[in-house]
């Protein structure tokens, strides 16, 4: 189920640059609304595969005292599924500019990627 999880995870992160960059543009937002949609179709999966991981691993994450850092990345990347879709609504309204929630946006899908390595069923815990 972890494959599910990191292959969902690199599909969100390609889907959110090409449809911010989509919106950026001043042309009609037909591919910028069709990678948007294709990208909420895959939060369905990451937040499902996530929690999935999260509810199969709690025995292991018990004996590991992990509770909280897991917990903490489970909130970590739910509120970084929030802020990536929070910056392309405002990018696709071009109301302001969204540079401060998509700069925030990147800032927190790098932290949560992080903890994921940094905890043991990432792959740094995998190599020692």
């Amino acid at each position: 189920m972890i494959h599910l999880h990191l292959t969902t995870i690199v599909i969100a992160v390609i889907l959110y640059v090409i449809a911010l960059v989509f919106y950026m543009k001043d042309s009609p937002n037909n591919a910028g609304k069709m990678s948007h949609m294709i990208l909420r179709a895959d939060y369905i999966f990451l937040i499902f595969s996530g929690l999935l991981v999260y509810v199969q691993n709690m025995e292991g994450i018990s004996a590991s005292d992990g509770h909280m850092m897991y917990g903490i990345k489970v909130l970590l990347g739910i509120a970084a599924v929030g802020l990536m879709e929070m910056s392309l609504i405002r990018a696709n309204k071009s109301t302001s500019a969204p540079k401060g929630m998509t700069i925030a946006a990147v800032a927190l899908i790098v932290v949560t990627i992080g903890v994921g390595i940094y905890l043991p069923l990432g792959p740094l815990s995998a190599m020692f």
